[in-house]
C-alpha cells in the first residue's frame, strides 16, 4: 500500500481520508487492511471530528439524492 512506516507506525496513506469520506469504516478496512486501532489513529490524523462531519455531511446528501430521484 502507501503507508509510509515512522518508527513502528504507519501513517495514513495517501488518500485514505478520500475513501473513508466516501466508503466509511469497511471501506478502509477493505482498501487498506489495517486494523481497527490503526484506522482510528489514521481518522485522527486525518482530520478527526471535521473527517467525521464530512463523512456524516456526504452520507446526508446521498439520502437527500436518493430522497429526490424517488418522489
Amino acid at each position: 500500500m502507501n503507508a509510509v512506516t515512522i518508527g513502528r507506525r504507519k501513517v495514513a496513506p495517501l488518500g485514505f481520508a478520500e475513501v473513508f469520506i466516501r466508503w466509511g469504516w469497511r471501506g478502509v478496512e477493505t482498501a487498506y487492511g489495517a486494523h481497527t486501532r490503526c484506522n482510528k489513529r489514521w481518522v485522527q490524523e486525518c482530520g478527526g471530528c471535521d473527517l467525521l462531519r464530512r463523512r456524516r455531511a456526504y452520507r446526508d446528501r446521498l439520502r437527500e439524492l436518493k430522497h429526490d430521484r424517488a418522489a
